[in-house]
């Protein structure tokens, strides 16, 4: 939920995969694995179509209008 909370806030702008790295896991978590990818994914599948989250090619996500 914090992920989605902090790309909600972000009111559009794209919210880079470190950022979300940072400010929706503890420092515990590995940077270069696959957590915001599958996190991403499965918000996806819950929140159904059309797709509200955006991918940002070399940058992160975003919410879409």
């Amino acid at each position: 939920l914090a992920v989605l909370e902090l790309l909600l806030a972000a009111g559009g702008a794209p919210v880079t995969t470190r950022e979300l790295l940072a400010r929706g896991w503890d420092e515990y978590v590995d940077p270069d694995g696959s957590v915001v990818k599958v996190t991403i994914s499965r918000l996806r599948r819950k929140l159904g179509d059309p797709p509200l989250i955006e991918t940002v090619p070399h940058t992160g996500y975003r919410v879409g209008p």
